[in-house]
Formats: C-alpha cells, sequence, structure tokens
C-alpha cells in the first residue's frame, strides 16, 4: 500500500490530523482549565450543594441551606465557573480525538454525542444554578425544575466526563509511547521469518475489497492499485488472492468433520498420494485440518532420513500408528477424563469470577454514586423506596420529547426529505437513548437496590448457594452441550431398554434448548441480584477490601489473556498429542515417532512452508463479523486462512505470515503456528459459530468452553506497517484483555476492530471448495467427509451455492451422476440362496436394513465454469472450464467385507456426529478404511488425467 494513497484519502474524507506536539499540548490545556475550575470551586464555602440541586421543593431546600443563604449564594456563583471549566476541557477533549485517535465511524459517533452531551449538560447546570438562585429568595417552582434539571445534567456528566478522561489518557500515551513503538517495529518487522530463510516475495498487507458504511465513508480507506475494472466486481474481488499462488494444476480440499474427517482424509490421501504430491494447493477444514496439519509437521523435520512426501503417514509408518493409538486424543483413562472436566470447570470459574469481580466493581461505584448524589429518598440499605419526583418529571419529558420527534420523523418520511429526515431519526434515537438511561439510572439501579436485600435478607450463606447454584447449572449444561453426540454413541452400544432409559435421563435437542435458556435466565438473574446488593451495601464494605478488589480486577484485567483463559490451549495441546509427531531415525536403525515437545513453537511461516513434490497448505477457518455491511444478514462470517505465506481473506485482507509474526507480541505469536491453526480452524464450539443459535454462542462465552483464537485484522495493518504511520492509530494489543471476553457475551465483532475472533472453517463454508476454487485450480478433488445421512450432501449444496455468490463459479453435476450418491440408490445386496415368490413366507433379507445405506457411487464429476479466463504464473491462458471430483464417505456395494460387517454393526457409520471425538481402534480403523475405498472410487478418474 503506498502511504501517498493513503493519506490522499484521508485528507479528503477525514478531518485534519494534529501534530503529536500539539495534542499533547491541548490535552495539557484542557486539564489546566478543569483544574483552574475544581481551584475556584474549593475555595468557595463548602455547602451541600448537591443536596440543594436535589431539594426538590422550598421547604426541603429550607432544611438543606439552614441560615447560610449567603454562603450557598458564593457557592452557586463559584460553580459557575466550575459549570465553564468542565464544559471548555470536556468539548476540547472530545475535539481533540476527532483530529487524533477517533479513528473509526463509531467513535466519531461518540465525539458528537460527546460533544452534544458536555453542551446539553452546560445548559442544565447553568439553568439550575439560575433557578436555584432565584429559589433562594423563597420562591417553591424553581427547585422543582432544577431537580429535574440537575438529575439530566448529572446522567451527561457520568457519561462524558470518564470518557473524556479515558480519552485524554489514550492520546498521551500514544503520543509519549509512538517513538517506543516505531523503534521495536523497526527491530522486529524486519520481515525475516525461521532461521530457514527469507519469507515470501509481495506487500506486507494486502487491504481487503472496500465496501461503504453507513456515515458514507469507505472502509477500508486505503487505495488499491490494481482495482477491478468489470462490471462483476463483487466476483473479481472475491476471486482475490495474495501473490505468488498461481492459477491452474490440480488442488485437493478436505472437509471439516472432527476427527471423523480426519480419519477418512487420511484414508483418502494415501491412495492419492502420487496424485497429492503433483497438487498445487490443499486446502483443509477443521478435522480435514487434522491430518493435513500431521503431514506438514512431519515433513518440517530436519533429519536427513526423515519421511518424503511420497511416503510420510503412508499405512505401516510410525507416525501413522502414533495417530491411531492416540486417537482418542480429547480424552482416554479416567486421569485425562478428569483433566478434561477439570480444564472446562477452570475456564468457567475464571470467566464467572473475572464477570462477578466487573460486577462488584460496578456496583460499588453505582454504592458511592448514589451515596453522593442521591436520586432516590433513600440511605443504603434502602427500607423504604421512594422516587424523587421532578427526576421521574423528567424521564416523562424526554420520552414525551422521545415521541415528538418520532412523529415528526414519520412525517419527513412521508414528505420525502433525506436531510431532514436523517437529522430528526437521530435526534428521536438520542432522546431514546437519553429516556431508557435515566429510567436506569434513576428507577432500575435503585429499585434493584431496594429488592436485592429483600430478597436475600442480607444472608451470605443464600448469597454463596444462589451463586454456587448458578455456577454448578452452568457447568452441566457446558458439559450436556458439548458430549451430546458422546452420549448418544454410547447408547448404540447398550441394550435397547438401557438405550431408553439413557435417552430419557439426558435431554433431547429442544430440551437442551430450554435448558440452555433456562442457565442464561439464571444467570442474569444472579447477575442482577449481586449488582442491586453491592449498590446497597458497597460504600459499607471496609476500605481496605474496597480498595482490593479495584486493585485486583485491574491487575487481573491488565495480565490475563482472553484466548488463553477459554479452551483453546488445552484443546491444541490434545491435537498436538495425537498429530504433531515427525519419524526419527534411532542409533540402533530403527524408525520411530516422536512427538513434538509441548513447548516446541511451530510458526507457520517455517512449518507450513511448500516441500518440493508436496502441495502448498491452506487451512481454512472463519473470521467472524457482526452487522451488514461485510455480510448477508444470516451469515456473520468470512473466509480467513492461514498459511506459510499470507493470512486472512480477500473480506479482512491478507497479511505476510513472517512480517505479522515478528511484529506481534509473544502472546499473540503463539497463536501464529502450524499447531493452532488446525486448532482454530477446527474450532467448532466458539462464542460465534455461524448460523448456530446465540443462546449457544453466549453460553459457550460466559462459560469459557470456547475453541476459537482472537487474531489481528488484516485490514487495519496496512495503516500501522508503513514507513511513518500515524501516531494517532491504536497499536495492535499485544494481550487480548477483558473487552474482548465482553465482545463475545454480546455478540459485537465489527469489521474494522484490531483482532478478529477466528474460529472453525465451517462457520464459512465446510468442504473448503470454495477457498479452492478462489485460487482457480482447473482440478478440484474435493473430500467430503462432513456427515449427514440425508438423501442430499448438504455440504456440498452449500459450497455450489456459496461458490457463484462469492466467486461467480458455476458448478454443474448431471443429474444421473448426482442420484447415485443418494442412500438406498445401489442395487440391492442379495443373498446367495434367491429369495422366495412374491406373496410367499419366507426369512426376510438379513440386508436390507444395510441396503437402504447403500449408495450406487461414493464419486461424483462435474464441471466447473469460472467467470473469467485463467492464466497461469507465466501469463498463457488456461481457458474458463475445470473438472470437480467429489469423493463423499458414503457406503457402496463394492467396499470390502470388513468394511460392510461394521456398517451392519454400527447403524450411525459412517455419519457419526461430528461432536463424539472419542474413537477407538475399530472405529478408527473403518473410516480409515473407507477413505482407501472411495480414495480408489476417486483414482479411476484421475488416472491418465494431465493438469493444465
Amino acid at each position: 500500500m503506498e502511504r501517498a494513497a493513503w493519506h490522499s484519502y484521508r485528507k479528503a474524507h477525514d478531518p485534519p490530523r494534529l501534530p503529536r506536539g500539539v495534542a499533547v499540548m491541548v490535552a495539557v490545556l484542557a486539564m489546566a482549565v478543569f483544574a483552574v475550575g475544581l481551584w475556584i470551586r474549593h475555595n468557595a464555602p463548602a455547602v451541600d450543594d448537591v443536596g440543594l440541586q436535589l431539594a426538590g421543593s422550598a421547604r426541603a431546600a429550607e432544611a438543606v441551606v439552614g441560615g447560610r443563604t449567603a454562603e450557598f449564594h458564593d457557592a452557586l456563583t463559584a460553580d459557575f465557573f466550575l459549570i465553564g471549566a468542565y464544559t471548555i476541557s470536556t468539548v476540547l477533549v472530545f475535539w481533540l480525538s476527532s483530529r487524533t485517535i477517533a479513528v473509526r465511524m463509531r467513535h466519531r459517533c461518540l465525539v458528537r454525542y460527546g460533544i452534544a452531551g458536555a453542551l446539553v449538560a452546560c445548559g442544565c447546570a447553568v439553568a439550575e444554578k439560575l433557578l436555584l438562585l432565584h429559589g433562594l429568595d423563597g420562591a417553591d417552582w424553581p427547585f422543582a425544575v432544577a431537580a429535574g434539571l440537575a438529575t439530566v445534567k448529572w446522567l451527561l456528566l457520568v457519561l462524558t466526563v470518564p470518557v473524556a478522561v479515558c480519552v485524554v489518557a489514550i492520546a498521551l500515551k500514544r503520543a509519549l509511547c509512538y517513538g517506543w513503538a516505531q523503534r521495536r517495529y523497526d527491530r522486529d518487522g524486519t520481515g525475516e521469518c525461521h532461521p530457514g530463510g527469507p519469507g515470501p516475495r509481495g506487500p506486507d498487507v494486502i487491504p481487503p475489497w472496500p465496501v461503504m458504511q453507513s456515515d458514507g465513508r469507505r472502509w477500508p480507506a486505503a487505495v488499491r492499485k490494481d482495482p477491478p475494472r468489470s462490471r462483476e466486481a463483487r466476483w473479481e474481488n472475491g476471486s482475490r488472492v495474495p501473490p505468488g499462488r498461481e492459477q491452474g494444476g490440480l488442488g485437493f480440499c478436505v472437509s471439516g468433520g472432527g476427527i471423523r474427517s480426519a480419519c477418512v482424509t487420511l484414508g483418502v490421501l494415501q491412495v492419492l498420494r502420487s496424485h497429492l504430491c503433483r497438487a498445487r494447493y490443499l486446502v483443509s477444514v477443521s478435522g480435514g485440518g487434522y491430518t493435513t496439519g500431521a503431514l506438514q509437521l512431519a515433513l518440517a523435520g530436519k533429519d536427513r532420513d526423515g519421511p518424503r512426501p511420497g511416503d510420510v503417514f503412508m499405512p505401516g509408518t510410525p507416525e501413522e500408528d502414533h495417530t491411531r493409538r492416540h486417537s482418542k486424543y480429547v480424552a482416554e483413562g479416567t486421569g485425562q477424563w478428569l483433566a478434561a472436566a477439570g480444564t472446562v470447570l477452570r475456564g468457567l470459574l475464571a470467566s464467572l469470577s473475572l464477570l462477578t469481580a466487573a460486577l462488584l466493581v460496578l456496583g460499588l461505584a453505582l454504592s458511592w454514586g448514589y451515596h453522593l448524589v442521591p436520586l432516590t429518598e433513600a440511605t443504603p440499605p434502602p427500607e423504604h423506596l421512594v422516587f424523587r419526583g421532578p427526576a421521574l418529571w423528567a424521564l416523562a419529558v424526554l420520552a414525551g420529547l422521545a415521541v415528538v420527534f418520532w412523529f415528526l420523523w414519520l412525517v419527513s418520511l412521508c414528505l420525502a426529505r433525506a436531510v431532514l429526515s436523517s437529522t430528526l431519526k437521530w435526534v428521536f434515537l438520542t432522546f431514546v437513548v437519553a429516556g431508557l438511561l435515566l429510567g436506569v439510572v434513576v428507577v432500575v439501579c435503585p429499585a434493584l437496590a431496594w429488592v436485592t436485600p429483600h430478597v436475600w435478607k442480607l444472608q451470605t450463606p443464600a448469597t454463596g448457594a444462589s451463586a454456587g447454584g448458578a455456577a454448578l447449572l452452568t457447568y452441566v449444561t457446558v458439559l450436556l452441550s458439548t458430549t451430546w453426540r458422546r452420549i448418544e454413541s454410547a447408547g448404540h452400544t447398550v441394550g435397547t431398554a438401557e438405550r431408553s432409559r439413557l435417552a430419557r435421563a439426558v435431554p433431547n435437542g429442544f430440551a437442551k434448548y430450554l435448558l440452555v435458556w433456562l442457565v442464561l435466565v439464571v444467570v442474569a438473574a444472579a447477575s442482577l441480584l449481586l449488582l442491586g446488593w453491592v449498590i446497597a451495601t458497597g460504600r459499607t464494605w471496609p476500605k481496605p477490601c474496597q480498595i482490593a478488589l479495584v486493585a485486583v480486577l485491574g491487575l487481573v484485567v491488565l495480565s490475563l489473556d482472553q484466548t488463553w483463559m477459554g479452551l483453546h490451549p488445552f484443546y491444541r495441546a490434545r491435537l498436538a498429542s495425537a498429530f504433531a509427531v515427525r519419524r526419527r531415525t534411532s542409533p540402533d536403525g530403527e524408525q520411530i515417532a516422536v512427538p513434538y515437545r509441548f513447548d516446541e513453537p511451530t510458526p507457520l511461516a517455517w512449518y507450513d512452508r511448500r516441500h518440493r513434490d508436496f502441495p502448498q497448505v491452506i487451512f481454512a477457518a472463519a473470521a467472524n463479523l457482526s452487522g451488514d455491511e461485510r455480510t448477508p444478514p444470516g451469515r456473520h462470517a468470512v473466509s480467513f486462512t492461514l498459511s506459510h505465506d499470507y493470512l486472512g481473506g480477500p473480506d479482512v485482507g491478507y497479511a505476510r505470515t513472517d512480517v505479522l509474526f515478528h511484529r506481534a507480541r509473544r502472546v499473540i505469536r503463539r497463536d501464529l503456528t502450524v499447531e493452532s491453526a488446525m486448532a482454530v480452524s477446527g474450532a467448532a464450539f466458539a462464542s460465534a459459530m455461524g448460523r448456530q443459535a446465540r443462546a449457544f454462542q453466549t453460553l459457550l462465552a460466559l462459560s469459557n468452553a470456547r475453541l476459537g483464537a482472537w487474531l489481528p485484522n488484516p485490514g487495519v495493518l496496512g495503516a500501522l506497517w508503513v514507513k511513518d504511520p500515524d501516531w494517532g492509530l491504536p497499536p495492535m494489543p499485544g494481550i487480548r484483555r477483558l473487552p474482548y471476553l465482553l465482545r463475545e457475551v454480546s455478540g459485537r465483532y465489527p469489521m474494522d476492530d484490531r483482532m478478529l475472533l477466528v474460529t472453525d472453517g465451517g462457520h464459512y463454508e465446510n468442504l473448503g471448495l470454495v477457498e479452492l476454487l478462489r485460487h482457480g485450480v482447473t482440478t478440484a478433488v474435493c473430500v467430503d467427509a462432513s456427515g449427514g445421512s440425508g438423501a442430499f450432501a448438504v455440504a456440498l449444496g452449500e459450497a455450489i451455492s456459496l461458490a457463484w455468490e462469492e466467486l461467480g463459479v458455476e458448478i454443474s453435476i448431471a443429474h444421473e451422476d448426482w442420484l447415485k450418491l443418494i442412500p438406498g440408490s445401489a442395487p440391492p445386496l442379495e443373498p446367495r440362496n434367491p429369495q422366495p415368490p412374491p406373496g410367499t413366507l419366507g426369512p426376510p433379507n438379513p440386508l436390507a436394513g444395510l441396503n437402504l445405506r447403500l449408495s450406487a457411487s461414493a464419486v461424483v464429476e462435474g464441471t466447473i465454469t469460472y467467470p473469467r479466463e485463467l492464466v497461469d504464473d507465466e501469463g498463457r491462458g488456461l481457458g474458463t472450464t475445470g473438472r470437480l471430483i467429489v469423493a463423499r464417505a458414503a457406503l457402496t456395494p463394492g467396499m470390502p467385507y470388513e468394511l460392510l460387517a461394521y456398517a451392519e454393526a454400527d447403524q450411525e457409520f459412517p455419519h457419526d456426529g461430528t461432536s463424539d471425538q472419542w474413537f477407538d481402534d475399530r472405529r478408527f480403523d473403518a473410516y480409515q478404511a473407507l477413505g482407501r475405498a472411495i480414495g480408489r472410487q476417486a483414482e479411476t478418474l484421475l488416472v491418465g488425467h494431465t493438469d493444465s
């Protein structure tokens, strides 16, 4: 990306940026103005001016003033200086943020609201002081109006002043630390990767294709050198891949499906090894990535006698035997089961403890706030709940104004006045938000603080029991949600009576969904009760406890990484125990499989490099986005790939893997490895799962039972990696703190955020076919072990539709060909003895049940039609058509005897649920044999074929 192009666009669309020195001077000036106002107010007489503001009547005001009318006059006069000081300083700070650190659309909205809030607070405060000065002469109505204005004023101050303080702190931090950060980037961002050599040639960052935001700005602002030239811009943008990835040739993609897909993929790639060795790309999703990652790690060894692409993980090799013996990678034996359950419990307790601590600090702040500014006529713990009349009148006025502007907005829509309609809509929403916030402050929180002590009676045992019950219910629900398919498969190994009792003992799908909602309701109720109890009693706690609580929470928030608080480290370690292995020759000549050490780094830039006579491995994951500016409704995820040269996708941009690895902090680097790519690509249980129910995602976020990882967003790296970046831009986080957990709980994933939540590739597309077609191969071999026992291959249908929507690639499969994939389409197997004629008695066909599951073929061939001609790296045209060979995990009559025998004994085979990750040796061998069988069928279509 050209820095001149970047700044030319910024200059045309954004306000001019302030130099660092000027910004520091403005921040210091704002603090000095505020300090002068505080000094003037401090030297005024010490009176209860807050009590006077909220008196509401002349009688209450007289009780507050007593005989100190002159002193109150002087204090109210001094308040005008304080009002002017905090208004000037707050507006100055928000203006400073608009010229320095407010680089995103939502930040600019906060600037506008902050300035408007400060000015409105100033107007309310000035009017309130004038009314109080007038009311001191004996009138009654000014105190009622002043109390209402004071309520609105305090609400706006609570919303604007803390934000202004944070803005000053952030601006000063970025200005003062800019030089140090640049020196670190210049030192670490050398473009060098692992000691194996320099990284690939190409730009450090490739920005995503631009979209227009709701405010009329485009994101990203970077200007690309090669914008699309055709009317099919969306397809052209979606087809963009990093430089160095030529079109044409043979490519493989292997689907997700957990250990089931890993076994099938292993069998297929063993049979098709000669074809795999001449392929250009190998795209893997989720479970398929277990096997492809194992292949890469086995080839990445430094031993000269190690395996070669042609024999790595072939039948009978030490590495294949190691994976087979560790197929129950999640947990095997009592000790590992206890460790797995303990890991889930640890994550749950850590997440709930962190959120509880945040609620305690919030409640403590509210407790002191209601003590200093009593918006209700009660003192904690409140015995009676009495709302102040002026506060309720202020709430009613805001609601009335919201209704008025809503009506005017509707009228403007009928009149087709765009500018007027936009302004009225903004004003209407402002009054709605202000009314809701005021209602929470003056009604909801005081009511919660009043009702909580009456519910709990302030008894510590009841409080502990309630919290423990909520945590236990959450824990049990998480275990049921993550192991449900395992429980179902266990039911098939017992008798009918025992199976029915087991089915009645655990919830079905609908009951499990209700159970998840019950847990969320219980957790929400417990959180509200805890917050109300802290509001009612927090101020009375011992001061050391209050200070320690804030200090401990601040320390934990600053030091804990949210990705590594979840199940991601455990999942990655367990995957590595089965699939991270390499062959070594011992001194006595014996070849053995040596697992990778637990703490051994496997950087993508080196360990995922392309080996000679082996395709480039691309791990396909999904980047989760919220809103409809980048993704259509219901999808919420875009492609995100990880490989040795680049990581990212066309919708979020690409970043060079080696540069990112060296510019990232140590914690982020641990997630830029081959082992982490395998885990992230298979992070099926996450707080964001594409089209999955939001309730399950929220539960997984709250319980820390989540497998995704927050990775840097390539779309924002371009502005940070230029030679002299804008000092006001936020640097890339070195640790993913509490705000990222809160984003997972709330489901907020902005496309322009610094970090992206990356999860299972199946949340975007479960075959990897769309990503393979994005690279323009002329022959695509798709291994579909994604599961599903219906008449149609659902994952294949979704991939075909998505390929057309995203790339404009049309895939056609002949009607007579795809009919062969349907279970039951094969000629029925008949026993050797002929069956009796119809209408006569005779023994039933023992193969009738199996016949309904047999397909005529497990392999189907289709035609790929690209919207533009493919071009190889030398500029030669390759045409616009290609071949698609789909090998689906399906049973056919010609499969080996032992495989059909296993299928007869296991009615779920070959469609065991993806959630069941506990494979024994018989199931592992069966799925691997199935992979070899469908691989032989696919080989008949590949033999003799020469790729362009």
